[in-house]
């Protein structure tokens, strides 16, 4: 049997939502039930109109944060900055992604081995066969096989050096950090898999989707505007 993490160790799990209340109803319990007291979840609101503040004043332990602004990266680093000395690592989790149980534990010995940033595989919660290709290519290094769904970690220290999200961006700001972090850190992707939703393949297409991302990530990588790529990216799907 592996040894437990050490239980002094505190996370701080940040989720970045706008109108979320449907997932954030089972996602929360679930979390805060594998945390167990050994650090706090905040759920950074952008301004949501379903009812996201009215479950989260009502009884449910979790922190409920107004933020000033939308946009995630903003959302991300106004949370990251609450209680900023009381906790040794933070952890970044999108409202439709379900970590895997014991992640904590994973997170844990992923530091003390020496990883002071990493992520997790990922699988849809979907059997489309070619989703299970994208999920599959998830253990591999590169930058168009990384991606906030994956949910990131990074100890404070390394959070600190990197100066935190770049809250200019409004889309891409997980390639953005992965980035900067890979030039400093060790990067480590532990190798079980968050669970997300496939609900924007469903939406649209698998094929919609893929043309989008691979549009919007070569426009990242020629340096496009955020706003150029935004658009893109509206353009090519329907809402999800």
């Amino acid at each position: 049997m592996p040894q437990s993490a050490d239980p002094k160790m505190q996370l701080h799990l940040i989720i970045p939502v706008v109108n979320e209340v449907d997932n954030l109803r089972n996602l929360l319990p679930y979390l805060a039930g594998e945390l167990a007291g050994r650090g706090t979840i905040t759920v950074a609101d952008g301004g949501s109109t379903d009812g996201t503040a009215e479950l989260l004043r009502a009884g449910t332990q979790v922190r409920y944060l107004s933020c000033k602004q939308r946009g995630r990266a903003r959302q991300m680093n106004e949370a990251a900055r609450l209680d900023a000395d009381r906790y040794d690592v933070l952890y970044f989790v999108h409202a439709d992604t379900r970590p895997p149980r014991g992640f904590y534990d994973d997170i844990c010995r992923s530091v003390e081995a020496g990883n002071p940033v990493g992520c997790y595989r990922f699988r849809f919660d979907s059997r489309h066969p070619l989703l299970a290709i994208n999920a599959f290519c998830t253990r591999f290094g590169g930058l168009a096989c990384r991606g906030g769904d994956q949910s990131l970690y990074l100890t404070r220290s390394a959070w600190d050096e990197l100066g935190g999200f770049d809250d200019g961006m409004q889309i891409m700001e997980d390639y953005d950090i992965i980035q900067r972090a890979w030039s400093r850190f060790p990067f480590r992707v532990m190798p079980r898999s968050v669970t997300v939703s496939a609900r924007k393949y469903r939406a649209n297409s698998w094929f919609r989707v893929q043309m989008a991302n691979l549009s919007v990530f070569r426009m990242y990588k020629r340096g496009a505007t955020q706003r150029a790529m935004v658009e893109e990216y509206r353009r090519r799907l329907r809402p999800w």
